[in-house]
């Protein structure tokens, strides 16, 4: 039977969720120990708030952090020790913070917001830790600070001896995980992580196995041990921990594998397949086509979008226009409205209400791009779904999972498919003519996040064959950052004249163009917000 225990000594509490026998007596004092059952402490806290009212006793000492949910709100103590070796969840932080006689916490770690909060309200911060991490992995993951390992959600391990050195100590003070991409394999080396992520209670983690042909066959080898270790720390709910395959091992080891008949079974199967997925694709459009009218009368959207074709993905090559536009008399524009987005305030409490994932509003000028901004756990999840969670391959407009909507990166990245209707990101394709990029009102982008409203200025912008090196968003220095800068403002095919400092933060929109293998980036620095 599991119970909160207490232990009652001269100075202090000592708490701890344990499993006792079920002849001990709970909900009474044993031997200067009580056992207490989370029903009855629930049911009865004015009770256990009288049984523990020692004035003398003005420390509580907590041994795991259930305990301390359960306790919180019935025992306020002016110093609260947590005796164990991992950093405080948020969930933990946020209720600690709304104690009322709180003067001192003594704990593993906690990232410095947190510790800036709790000092503005005269609360003492002690840590015990001994904590360290190679320059190797800290380099690898670009950390910045310990406050950049709590919150980061995606790790890298190039060689065993990083996992071995680093990992354990990463989990003891991360809060954020969601993936781990492995360029180096052996069983013992993910048997070892899947324990420790099990230890620690990471119960949502992905594990990218990234395979090439220095593990190729070792991960052959191991297929059967993957799969039961995968079944093995599988929950009810989806799996605990999932293990992927990198594209190439499929591509290296799968096919390789294919008899000749099953070659040709599979190119009848694909010629089906293709069948159906030129009507699915164009049946999925009309649907995203439906949904998005459904959310601009949700949120009364003044801005009228024009009828639009069915149509496919937009695979065909966009010619840039190579001279100015013809001298036509200018168009008189109608000057904007001081907030070009009276309905956001509103509008972003009806679009939590429909998704949370809501994470921001985006808007380029002259084109159909007026959408929220989606962020999910991973990068895959909204190119095959809407905002309503519907599957569907338009997808939706979306933030990488490894920035922060709030604080902001120093690169933010945007997502989206081309469509070839114009809807999501189809309407870039106006971007890369001289007369759409040379017209300084439309090198402002706006986005905006739940808490900001702000403006980008466009200084950058190309095609490129599929590449990642133009997704970074996090780097380990200003010098970093401003190599990443002149090398993308290389590749631009329009001097813009402007200027990028250290200290910015850029905005990037990125989509696919010409075929799957080439891509448009935009990419625009803060000016305003």
């Amino acid at each position: 039977m599991k119970v909160i225990s207490i232990v009652i000594s001269y100075s202090s509490f000592i708490v701890s969720e344990t499993e006792v026998s079920s002849n001990v007596d709970t909900n009474q004092i044993f031997d200067n120990v009580l056992y207490y059952t989370k029903k009855y402490i629930n049911k009865n806290k004015d009770k256990v708030r009288d049984a523990l009212n020692i004035n003398t006793i003005k420390t509580i000492n907590y041994e795991d952090f259930s305990s301390f949910m359960v306790l919180q709100d019935i025992l306020d103590f002016e110093n609260v020790i947590f005796s164990i070796n991992k950093s405080i969840p948020t969930n933990v932080l946020d209720k600690l913070f709304k104690s009322d006689n709180l003067k001192s916490i003594v704990c593993y770690f906690m990232p410095s917001d947190y510790v800036h909060k709790f000092a503005s309200k005269g609360v003492s911060i002690k840590f015990q830790n001994d904590m360290g991490f190679n320059l190797s992995f800290i380099r690898n993951n670009k950390f910045k600070d310990l406050k950049s390992i709590y919150y980061k959600k995606k790790i890298s391990f190039y060689s065993s001896g990083e996992v071995y050195d680093n990992f354990e100590e990463f989990l003891k003070v991360n809060n954020s995980l969601k993936l781990i991409d492995l360029y180096y394999y052996s069983n013992d080396l993910i048997e070892f992580i899947v324990n420790k992520l099990k230890k620690y209670n990471f119960n949502d983690v992905n594990i990218f196995i990234h395979q090439d042909e220095s593990n190729m066959y070792g991960l052959k080898a191991s297929m059967s041990f993957l799969r039961r270790l995968n079944k093995e720390y599988s929950g009810k709910d989806n799996k605990l921990i999932k293990i992927i395959y990198s594209d190439e091992f499929f591509k290296n080891n799968i096919f390789k594998e294919l008899t000749y008949n099953g070659l040709k079974f599979a190119m009848v199967l694909v010629f089906y397949v293709g069948i159906v997925f030129i009507v699915s694709e164009r049946y999925h459009e009309y649907i995203g086509i439906l949904n998005l009218r459904l959310i601009e009368d949700t949120l009364a959207n003044t801005i009228t979008q024009p009828e639009v074709e069915i149509d496919e993905m937009d695979d065909q090559e966009v010619i840039e226009e190579e001279t100015p536009a013809p001298t036509t008399p200018p168009v008189e524009v109608e000057e904007e409205d001081p907030n070009p987005y009276p309905n956001i305030p509103t509008s972003f409490d009806t679009l939590l209400s429909m998704n949370k994932d809501v994470v921001g509003w985006l808007r380029v000028n002259d084109t159909r791009i007026n959408y929220p901004v989606l962020q999910a756990y991973d990068n895959e999840y909204y190119l095959g779904h809407d905002i309503y969670f519907r599957t569907i391959m338009t997808g939706w407009i979306f933030m990488d999972y490894r920035n922060n909507p709030t604080d902001l990166d120093r690169n933010t990245i945007i997502y989206g498919h081309n469509l070839l209707s114009g809807y999501m990101f189809g309407d870039l394709k106006k971007t890369v003519n001289y007369s759409w990029y040379t017209n300084s009102e439309n090198q402002i982008i706006v986005f905006n996040t739940l808490n900001r409203n702000m403006k980008w200025q466009i200084f950058s912008m190309y095609k490129t064959d599929y590449t990642n090196d133009y997704l970074t968003n996090e780097f380990f220095d200003d010098n970093e950052f401003m190599n990443y800068i002149n090398m993308v403002k290389s590749r631009s095919f329009y001097d813009f004249g402007v200027d990028v400092k250290p200290y910015d933060k850029i905005l990037t929109i990125s989509t696919c163009t010409g075929s799957n293998n080439r891509r448009l980036a935009i990419h625009a620095v803060l000016v305003d917000g």
